[in-house]
């Protein structure tokens, strides 16, 4: 097998580049020999070389993970400024070199997953339950008008697990990748017509009524089934969250870069404290009322995610019981 020799001054070079830290300490005389830029954070000062670790390095785990006397590799993980870390401590040839990883982003993931699955549990439990107790019931019912009205509670159960399994499959593509987007140039006013009579049935309740001002020739070029999958879930919130009589604004306007598409309700609106966090996966301003309403939880995060895929980005505007308005901003080539 081949050696390859490396240069010493290559070597330190690329160490302290890493975006990982890596201390080396003299482990008969426990002075540091080395630091590289990442962990340089931990050291109360940069004045380091030849000097105790204890004396330097501002951490009192650290410095007790370098003064266990070991046999093998040390590994421990350690919060630090509302980071977590993880340490590695080797010992070769008379050093210790300690290895610090910073592992909040797999944290972050990880406790993501979690709330993800949770949600997704509570979700299609609620329905399940229900779901259930119709059946249930629906075993020894008799009447008639009765057996009707348990299996309209079953079958609506039923389209909301599917609704939510649906949003969770467009997600997922989304996030993944797996969909990749396809632009085309279409006219957008056709498109909002089309969305509106899909979702004509929702406004009757309430007597919402849908405008579109989208321009009759107005063409954008974007991926027409993501786009429509996105601007239908706004539009739709939009109904959703109205008041009596209220109205539901579609307009759109571009310049040489950009095309701004906007839902503009005239709805219960959004408190700002909320604004922040809506386009994140289930949540909601009003959970009992968005339960009533109906909806996964996930509508918002899928619009998100499309716009993003379009290298766009989407926000919203609203007040407090005068309504809201989405924006979508996509490039137009």
């Amino acid at each position: 097998m081949k050696t390859v020799n490396i240069n010493e001054g290559i070597l330190i070079t690329f160490l302290d580049f890493l975006k990982e830290g890596i201390i080396i300490v003299d482990e008969e005389s426990k002075t540091i020999e080395f630091v590289n830029r990442f962990a340089k954070k931990f050291l109360k000062n940069e004045d380091y070389v030849g000097k105790n670790f204890k004396e330097v390095i501002d951490n009192d785990y650290i410095t007790s993970l370098i003064s266990y006397n070991q046999d093998k590799e040390v590994k421990a993980e350690v919060n630090i400024d509302n980071q977590k870390y993880l340490i590695n401590v080797y010992k070769i040839e008379g050093k210790k070199i300690i290895h610090l990883q910073d592992i909040t982003p797999f944290e972050v993931y990880k406790q993501a997953k979690k709330d993800f699955v949770s949600n997704v549990s509570h979700e299609l439990k609620t329905p399940i339950s229900v779901l259930k107790s119709a059946v249930e019931t629906l075993e020894e019912e008799k009447d008639p008008v009765m057996i009707k009205k348990f299996l309209d509670i079953a079958k609506k159960r039923i389209d909301q697990m599917d609704h939510l399994i649906n949003d969770l499959l467009i997600l997922a593509r989304l996030e993944s990748q797996e969909d990749q987007v396809k632009k085309e140039h279409y006219n957008l006013h056709k498109q909002i017509e089309d969305i509106f009579e899909d979702l004509k049935h929702l406004t009757q309740e309430k007597n919402i009524t849908l405008i579109n001002q989208v321009p009759k020739n107005f063409v954008i070029y974007a991926d027409e089934q993501k786009l429509s999958i996105a601007l239908k879930n706004l539009v739709e919130n939009a109904i959703k969250y109205n008041k009596q009589d209220g109205k539901v604004i579609v307009n759109a306007v571009k310049d040489s870069k950009n095309v701004t598409i906007s839902v503009e309700d005239t709805g219960i609106g959004i408190p700002e404290e909320s604004i922040p966090l809506v386009f994140e996966r289930f949540y909601r301003v009003d959970k009992s009322r968005s339960r009533n309403i109906g909806g996964t939880g996930l509508g918002l995060s899928i619009v998100k995610h499309i716009t993003e895929a379009h290298k766009g980005k989407v926000w919203v505007e609203s007040k407090l019981g005068k309504g809201s308005k989405f924006y979508i901003r996509i490039p137009n080539s």
